[in-house]
């Protein structure tokens, strides 16, 4: 048998456990709404790029993701695979980490360097991805 004060702490505990549970509702429609925010900003973002630069940044985005590389081996690349020359394409690449969808590691000038994709445009492919898959 409980006493007293133990059946006091059970009310507070399922008062405490009700408020938890609701607060945690509450963060969670916060995050769906922050997320949503974000993905909206981002697409605005990639709106404001032209035909070009969104089309380096796809190719850009699948060649990082498969392999390490540096920003004047990605030029390379894409210079080849869209047509387009290697001070174009590397001109691009470089607006585009600028802008924050990629990142360089390692000493900048060292050839050592590699492109890596940051979470801003993680987010974005992924973003723009379940765009498209919605329009199919």
């Amino acid at each position: 048998m409980l006493n007293p004060a133990e059946l006091e702490s059970l009310d507070y505990l399922e008062e405490g456990m009700a408020f938890a549970q609701e607060r945690i509702r509450k963060l969670e429609k916060d995050n769906l709404f922050l997320f949503d925010l974000l993905n909206q900003s981002l697409i605005i973002l990639f709106d404001q790029l032209n035909d070009k630069q969104k089309g380096i940044f796809f190719e850009s985005y699948n060649l990082i993701e498969r392999r390490k590389t540096s920003l004047n081996r990605l030029a390379e690349k894409i210079s080849t695979k869209l047509d387009i020359s290697f001070s174009t394409a590397k001109w691009n690449i470089t607006k585009l980490r600028d802008l924050g969808f990629f990142e360089t590691i390692g000493m900048r000038g060292n050839t050592k360097t590699t492109l890596i994709s940051t979470i801003i445009g993680d987010t974005l492919y992924s973003t723009l991805g379940q765009i498209k898959n919605k329009n199919r």
